[in-house]
């Protein structure tokens, strides 16, 4: 059973995967491998910004709660979920990527 009330997480994790796309491609392609991080680490700043814009402060507890149980008899389940102190370091990590690929 899937279950996501909110895609956000899912989308910010599914953009690392461009990160390893990256890391696939050979080394004589370099340009191309940087503006592919470049491009996904400003995407999911954006994406992780829009997250910003939707926080309810007053709620306690988890918000953009995504799970996907794998096997239900025991019980096993991939979670993602962001509280306020996670998503500030969540913030802070989208925002110092792109001036770390910008410095490379």
């Amino acid at each position: 059973m899937f279950i996501l009330t909110s895609p956000i997480l899912t989308i910010i994790s599914i953009l690392g995967l461009a990160f390893f796309y990256a890391l696939v491609i050979s080394a004589q392609k370099i340009e191309i491998i940087r503006k592919i991080c470049l491009t996904a680490s400003f995407a999911a700043l954006f994406v992780g910004l829009l997250m910003g814009l939707s926080f309810d402060k007053s709620s306690v507890g988890y918000q953009y709660l995504a799970s996907f149980n794998f096997v239900s008899e025991y019980n096993s389940a991939f979670a993602l979920g962001a509280d306020g102190l996670s998503y500030i370091f969540l913030v802070l990590t989208l925002i110092t990527f792109p001036f770390l690929f910008l410095a490379a």
